[in-house]
């Protein structure tokens, strides 16, 4: 039976939902994988996890700029050496349970991952374990560029290009997509979820979700949108933001805190107002959901963006008053909308699950 190990870091939610996703796509549907999903945090030092997950929430809310200047550096240093090493002296334990358990494939969906087995296939000669790196991101970073990927899957066809660009070897890409749950795929009765939820289904329905914890102006596009549309509100782990917003008590406006069911509001929704994490992006694409971003992250966020943007099926909004008025476009223009979803139709992937198993199988036959 052959060994898989399914890798993420637990420094914002996408990593760990779509390494997940596929956790449970391929206990169900390769059963004669040995499949575990490991934090690659839980093996490194407590300082350094605290970092990692503490650290990132509090630059992305607190100090954007600081974290953009962060971005520019490491993509300007890239995968460099002494990172690489300084990554795989931090992940000993993790080295530890390589050595141990020998497994035959590490799927990673992160980029430290990959920077340490990069180090641990080099300095034990070793082609084993075989490395895949899921790009969680509708951009390319540099830290996800290592000499022991031996496959690369992205989220489209740009992000291959950006790949080849810089020297990999076609045959080493996928463009398969990020993992999703598969529910995002399955089509839904919008009359039945809307009615579970007791959500109007013939309204023109705005999808807010806000992240895990809850960055930008909510309050505001809520109060701006209210009796214009209805409005789902996803609030995450921000239970302050759930109180607020519930107080309201505003017309056609639902809000929610931390849920496990985002697939069925997104098939009682039109569009989706969201910051532009990888994860969220494919979950929407899934849904063929036209999106409009707005606080997004600077570096990776607004990098998806622009990809976004440039294929026609996403919107960036800066401001309370550009974000009405792009959503009310939506809304009062058929034609726009149409052409919206009709680029989403071109841009997504499908079959994200089947064919990574389907690569899997090859990987370890």
């Amino acid at each position: 039976m052959s060994k898989v190990f399914i890798v993420y870091a637990s420094a914002g939610a996408g990593h760990q939902k779509a390494a997940e996703a596929l956790f449970d796509y391929l206990k169900r549907e390769s059963p004669s994988l040995e499949i575990r999903l490991l934090d690659i945090l839980d093996y490194s030092h407590p300082l350094v996890k605290r970092l990692y997950s503490d650290g990132y929430i509090f630059l992305i809310s607190k100090l954007p700029w600081v974290w953009y200047f962060f971005y520019r550096l490491s993509s300007y240093l890239g995968n460099h050496p002494v990172i690489s090493l300084g990554n795989y002296r931090n992940s000993k334990a993790f080295c530890g349970l390589l050595r141990k358990e020998n497994p035959d494939v590490v799927i990673s969906t992160h980029f430290l991952t990959s920077s340490i087995i990069s180090v641990f296939k080099r300095r034990a000669l070793s082609p084993k374990p075989r490395l895949v790196a899921i790009i969680t991101d509708y951009t390319l970073h540099p830290f996800w560029i290592g000499e022991g990927v031996d496959l690369y899957i992205t989220s489209c066809a740009y992000v291959k290009e950006q790949l080849e660009k810089r020297g990999i070897e076609s045959e080493r890409i996928k463009a398969y997509g990020i993992p999703a749950k598969d529910t995002f795929y399955v089509p839904a009765q919008r009359n039945e979820i809307a009615q579970k939820h007791k959500i109007a289904p013939k309204e023109f329905t705005v999808l807010v979700i806000t992240g895990a914890i809850g960055i930008g102006p909510i309050e505001h596009i809520v109060k701006a949108l209210a009796g214009k549309a209805q409005v789902l509100v996803v609030c995450g782990r921000n239970k302050r933001l759930f109180e607020r917003v519930s107080l309201m008590r505003l017309p056609l406006v639902k809000v929610f805190p931390l849920i496990n069911y985002v697939d069925e509001l997104m098939s009682v929704s039109d569009v989706v107002l969201t910051k532009a994490g990888g994860l969220t992006i494919t979950e929407s694409l899934a849904k063929s959901l036209p999106m409009v971003f707005f606080s997004s992250i600077p570096g990776l966020e607004t990098a998806n963006e622009r990809t976004l943007k440039r294929c026609g099926a996403g919107f960036r909004a800066c401001g309370v008053p550009e974000i009405v008025s792009t959503v009310l476009s939506l809304k009062n223009d058929p034609g726009l909308y149409t052409t919206a979803k009709e680029n989403i139709e071109r841009f997504r992937s499908q079959s994200t699950l089947k064919a990574i198993a389907d690569e899997l199988r090859r990987f370890t036959r």
